[in-house]
């Protein structure tokens, strides 16, 4: 078999040196090779040579079929046809920076690893990430222990920047509803800008995007755990835990990444004989104990070592037992944090009468309804709440929340059927049997806990993002959005250190410009966390814990203070927001052709019609806010049957109006503003008080 000099020029292959220390080789299955074959490569051509182009052959040597066996659960995406068929099903490349000679190991697959990989394969790396979970399919993607994630602007520019995902245009987030379904009352919607995103489909659509946008540059292997990791050789050893024929059904067609490795297996044994090719070819085929144990280990090269494996992070444990005392985590939230908050995921619910009357906007014709889903907040006691919002399917899915204590407590489905009226009263009654049936199936999981983490990285090229570097709880709806924000900064910090000229130090010095960057405003996101949370925390929870009552109690009047503050600009946006709704519907009964023309183009291209007719609408409202959020804010305010708040506490950061550090700056400002106006006010009181008393007792 040959290939040719012009497929190494088009793809910038490099080869490895002879004397590279290569444990183990890459190769490649098709679904189209015969197995029965003594061959076990079966190459797709992938280029033509055009004319006048002169060729280098290189002899590819067979592999044994252990070797072959242990790499088929590599997932090799599909680049059919000749260069520019490539090109285009790649995507855009011609911001593509050339390949750096550097490659990348991501553990992790999740929104983060993939994103990362994205950024870092446009930045000119090879990047390959492993995961212990098999690949995500029909049967294979449990929704689970899954959850609905919101992804604001904080979160989506990364995303955007390196791929297009349709579901990020096809899932706006349109508000977060309280009260929905109460009779009696109007419900409140809580300003939102962003997208609502179940985090298995997130997950699953930032895996295609990297294999069909960046399949030349990235890698994935599934079934794959990380075992070991050798900080000195900067080798990372991973486990396989499937079988090679299963995995064997879902390798598709070769990528020029794959044939890479093949080119670099080649360049390894390019002074071998043929003599000596064809006898270890028939050792392979043997099959030997030595083979087969070696199969189940892969020993991996890095020049970067990733960490994206959640918050149950294998790589931050290896890095804590190689390095005592540097990686240890610290758990914030006080004594009853471990384990104390869980919830149980549930899909499917079938989308019946009573549910589609809780969207605020299910008068307006579905032709003029802003596209995008509310976010539901079903609560009716002390006992726990359930949140639910429109799935893909036009079903709906959501979880129940509670302590631990209250799912323990519940055996049957009579339990739950007995408990979910109390939760949440307005649940519609076709649910009630299903629900309690998919609950007492569901599996138990616990909400991430928030763990402090001194350092972010390791000498060495490694280093660690989102929930393996810094957890927090889902109160504020920040993990996903800071983890792929990681993933931003640790490309461009790559980027300003010039890692390509300088190598291994400058990837050590951008990893450590990196964490020392970044752990201070990850910090201050999880002292916003306490802070929000300490609101819902009841002092019973830290009894016979000074320490702790003390920090409660602390940051219980800060958030007051705070949100007393906050609460007169909400309102104050609130009333502004109200009045240009009632301007624009006397302007609609004059112009209303004009305006439904104007909603119709907003449907397809996402508030862009309405930069004109609002301009000077827009021009009123909060300086910070984006135009296009507010403008699509103020037509779903028109269109809501609901007490609709605009700018609610908090909201900068949900629009990412502030970093992480500024947003606490200003929390712990306010809150000390507050305080200094309440202490006014008392001793005005005070005074007054006095001055009454001592007029009474003299007269």
């Amino acid at each position: 078999m040959e290939l040719s000099s012009a497929f190494l020029c088009d793809h910038a292959l490099f080869l490895r040196p002879q004397n590279y220390n290569r444990t183990t080789s890459s190769c490649i299955h098709t679904s189209g090779c015969p197995r029965t074959r003594k061959s076990h490569f079966f190459i797709r051509s992938v280029c033509q040579v055009p004319k006048g182009r002169s060729l280098l052959t290189l002899p590819v040597a067979a592999t044994p079929s252990q070797s072959l066996q242990q790499h088929q659960h590599l997932h090799v995406p599909h680049v059919g046809g000749d260069i520019s068929s490539a090109a285009t099903l790649m995507g855009p490349e011609h911001d593509w920076e050339p390949l750096n000679g550097h490659t990348a190991v991501i553990v992790g697959a999740g929104p983060a690893g993939c994103t990362l990989a994205m950024h870092l394969a446009k930045a000119g790396w090879r990047v390959r990430i492993y995961e212990k979970r098999p690949e995500p399919g029909p049967v294979t993607s449990s929704r689970q222990r899954s959850w609905v994630l919101a992804m604001y602007p904080r979160g989506i520019r990364p995303v955007k920047a390196v791929a297009e995902v349709p579901l990020l245009r096809e899932r706006a987030y349109k508000g977060l509803v309280v009260g929905a379904g109460k009779a009696g009352s109007k419900p409140i919607v809580l300003e939102r800008t962003g997208v609502l995103m179940d985090r298995t489909l997130l997950a699953t659509s930032l895996l295609d995007a990297a294999r069909g946008q960046y399949g030349s540059r990235v890698e994935f292997a599934f079934s794959s755990s990380l075992d070991t990791v050798d900080f000195t050789r900067q080798v990372a050893s991973f486990r396989s835990s499937s079988s090679s024929s299963s995995n064997c059904d879902k390798i598709t067609e070769p990528s020029d990444t794959a044939t890479t490795d093949i080119m670099r297996v080649t360049a390894d044994r390019a002074a071998a004989s043929p003599a000596t090719l064809a006898a270890e070819a028939a050792e392979g085929s043997r099959g030997g104990d030595a083979s087969q144990a070696a199969a189940a280990l892969l020993e991996v090269p890095y020049d970067l070592l990733v960490g994206a494996d959640g918050s149950s992070s294998t790589l931050r444990t290896l890095l804590s037992e190689s390095f005592p005392g540097r990686y240890d985590t610290t758990v914030l939230g006080g004594p009853r944090a471990a384990g104390s908050s869980c919830y149980k995921s549930v899909y499917g619910l079938p989308a019946v009468p009573q549910a589609e009357a809780w969207a605020p906007d299910s008068a307006v014709p579905d032709s003029e309804r802003l596209q995008g889903e509310f976010f539901f907040v079903l609560s009716g006691g002390d006992k726990g709440f359930i949140s639910v919002c429109r799935d893909i399917d036009g079903s709906y899915c959501g979880y129940l929340a509670a302590q631990r204590e209250l799912f323990e407590a519940m055996h049957t489905q009579e339990d739950y059927m007995a408990l979910l009226p109390q939760v949440c009263p307005q649940l519609p009654a076709e649910w009630l049997p299903m629900l309690a049936e998919k609950l007492l199936t569901a599996p138990l999981s616990n909400f991430p806990l928030m763990r402090s983490l001194p350092s972010f990285w390791a000498p060495g090229g490694v280093v660690l993002v989102g929930d393996a570097a810094h957890t927090v709880t889902p109160s504020l709806g920040q993990g996903l959005n800071s983890a792929l924000e990681d993933c931003e900064l640790l490309v461009g910090q790559l980027r300003k250190e010039a890692v390509a000229r300088e190598g291994a130090a400058g990837i050590d010095t951008a990893l450590r410009y990196y964490s020392e960057s970044r752990a201070p405003d990850v910090r201050a996101l999880q002292e916003l966390e306490l802070l929000q949370s300490s609101s819902l925390t009841p002092l019973s929870s830290v009894r016979g814990e000074p320490l702790f009552l003390i920090q409660l109690l602390a940051r219980k009047w800060i958030m007051i203070q705070y949100s007393g503050l906050a609460l007169l600009g909400t309102i104050a946006a609130t009333a502004q927001a109200a009045s240009r709704k009632n301007q624009q519907q006397q302007l609609q009964l004059q112009h209303s052709a004009q305006q439904l023309g104007m909603v119709g183009d907003l449907q397809v291209n996402g508030v862009k019609g309405s930069s004109v007719g609002h301009g000077a609408n827009r021009s009123e409202a909060t300086a910070d806010v984006n135009a296009e959020a507010a403008a699509r804010a103020d037509i779903l305010g028109r269109q809501l049957d609901a007490t609709y708040v605009r700018s609610p506490p908090m909201y900068e950061l949900l629009r990412e109006h502030l970093p992480y550090r500024e947003m606490l700056v200003r929390v712990y400002s306010m809150a000390a503003l507050g305080t200094g106006i309440s202490a006014t006010l008392l001793y005005v009181l005070c005074g007054a008080t006095g001055s009454w008393a001592a007029r009474v007792i003299s007269g």
